[in-house]
């Protein structure tokens, strides 16, 4: 390699002669020029915090001139660089222009709810797809000043009526805030101002958060017990319903129309009055009975099978619309109760069809089954069945007077083959097709009366300690008759554990999700009674 030589204009040339390495100084020569050329155009990013390192180490004892300044520019320089990245201002929230003035904890909690809204209100979540949350819910909150005062009483509502919550000499069960009345009030003011504008048909008719309102203001004043306002509301959300075309002209919006039948279906079962909705069959038929051939699994097959479900535990005497409900109801269980095995979901068609379909039936059966006979036991058993599985809310009891004061009535009106020394076995079973069934309508067969007094227990009768709803309504009466009557058909039954209870009852109408824990604490309590306690 020849030595390197330069111009006068001080440009390097380099002249290769050989095969040897060029040496150190000048391998050094080279990469500093290559470099040269890739860092050309670059700028090098400040080096903020590298101020306090490049200062070189001194003694904290010896005293330097330039310290004090030192120090007080570095600070100076920190604190810019810190300026920078502002300070959070405000919520999530705070950039949001609701459709009124309101408190920032409203809001808070109007979204907590919104989030475990489906949990909460529907025990069977985990395993009906009930799909994305719809937009329009939260963008009517930036458009509607009733309909946001509206959510804000509800979702106050809910959480106040949370155990332990507000139960005090103040402020009772079931008795609102004075937040949630703020609400309540400004709501009917603004749903009163649109009901007073010269088209409000047509206002009513083009949003359909209207009736959202006032099914707010109906589900509010039901759970608070101001049950007359509940039904002029109802009224009132039947004719909005009407003035759209009916429900079938909501089908585009599927929440509304169930939230609508769930307050409906609800408010029928405390007063004992017959729904508003498909009254008139003729204007309004009943909702089809689903068709779950099509969605079948492995497990659920014999549930499904034809020949098999809903009828084979049935005596034949049982009117055939209720036997129809029945096999309705048990058909989608046994789907439930494997979607919760797989860990799958269903449609949620599936819930609102059986849902529309099963209880309207049983809540519209005219004529109305005579108190003390089978199909009123098996009529009413449906209705508290269905309660839990349709209208149950997470932690909360809603009102309920009429069903559990008719289904207590009814069950001492039935001949108990206890009593009544109807003797069979466990597996003794009714089938519609040539099966032996009692003469005697009123005598009930011992295993169906196992399955009603446990889901009356769970489901309507209600001792705070195993309903799914919380607290009961039957109160010092419950241990005295049901328990005993309980724990005295169990043992005849043959039935001494509860995996032996279990299957007696999953062989009707359950859903392991929602009935096995609160099934167990009312089989474990009544087993611990005295055995020879009375049963009547």
């Amino acid at each position: 390699m020849a030595p390197t030589t330069k111009t006068p204009g001080d440009l390097a040339f380099i002249v290769s002669t050989s095969t040897k390495k060029p040496n150190p100084e000048l391998r050094k020569f080279i990469r500093s020029h290559v470099m040269i050329g890739k860092n050309r155009g670059k700028t090098l990013r400040p080096r903020y915090n590298k101020i306090a390192d490049s200062d070189p180490p001194t003694d904290p004892n010896q005293s330097n001139p330039g310290q004090e300044d030192n120090e007080h520019a570095g600070s100076s320089s920190a604190a810019q660089s810190r300026a920078v990245i502002p300070r959070r201002v405000g919520s999530d929230l705070s950039f949001i222009q609701f459709a009124d003035a309101i408190e920032d904890s409203s809001i808070t909690t109007i979204f907590q709810f919104s989030a475990m809204a489906k949990g909460a209100l529907f025990p069977l979540e985990s395993c009906i797809a009930f799909g994305p949350k719809e937009t329009k819910w939260l963008e009517a909150l930036t458009l509607d000043a009733a309909y946001l005062h509206a959510m804000a009483f509800s979702a106050h509502a809910y959480f106040e009526m949370l155990p332990g919550r507000h139960h005090t000499a103040v402020l009772p069960p079931h008795h609102p805030s004075s937040s949630s009345r703020t609400h309540v009030l400004k709501t009917l003011r603004l749903l009163r101002e649109r009901i007073e504008t010269p088209n409000h048909d047509g206002v009513i008719q083009a949003s359909f958060s209207t009736a959202a309102i006032v099914l707010c203001l109906a589900f509010h004043a039901h759970v608070m017990g101001e049950h007359d306002a509940a039904m002029h509301h109802m009224l009132g959300l039947r004719k909005i319903v009407d003035l759209k075309g009916g429900l079938p002209s909501l089908a585009d919006n599927a929440k509304l129309v169930v939230e609508i039948l769930r307050c409906d279906i609800g408010m029928a079962l405390h007063s004992g009055a017959k729904p508003l909705f498909f009254a008139d069959r003729g204007a309004e038929p009943f909702w089809p009975l689903p068709d779950f051939s099509a969605h079948v699994f492995p497990m659920a097959t014999a549930e499904l099978g034809v020949g098999v479900e809903g009828d084979f535990v049935l005596p034949s005497s049982i009117d055939p619309e209720l036997v129809a409900c029945w096999r309705v109801t048990r058909q989608f269980c046994a789907l439930v109760n494997e979607a919760a095995a797989s860990r799958s979901k269903l449609p949620k068609e599936y819930l609102f069809d059986t849902m529309a379909a099963v209880t309207y039936r049983l809540l519209h059966k005219s004529p109305w089954p005579a108190p003390g006979t089978l199909d009123n036991a098996v009529l009413l058993g449906l209705l508290a069945f269905c309660s839990s599985v349709f209208l149950q809310w997470s932690g909360v009891r809603l009102p309920s007077a009429w069903l559990p004061t008719a289904y207590r009535e009814c069950l001492l009106a039935l001949e108990d083959p206890v009593r009544g020394g109807y003797n069979h076995d466990y597996n003794y079973s009714y089938s519609n097709s040539g099966g032996s069934g009692s003469e005697n309508s009123n005598v009930c067969p011992r295993p169906l009366l196992l399955w009603l007094l446990t889901v009356g227990a769970i489901s309507v009768l209600g001792d705070p300690a195993i309903s799914v709803f919380g607290e009961g309504d039957d109160g010092p009466h419950y241990d005295i008759w049901l328990k005993p009557r309980l724990r005295a058909n169990a043992e005849l039954c043959g039935v001494d554990s509860w995996p032996a209870m279990r299957a007696l009852l999953s062989s009707f109408i359950w859903v392991g999700l929602v009935h096995d824990a609160p099934g167990k604490a009312v089989f474990d309590s009544a087993m611990s009674l005295n055995p020879y306690s009375e049963f009547y």
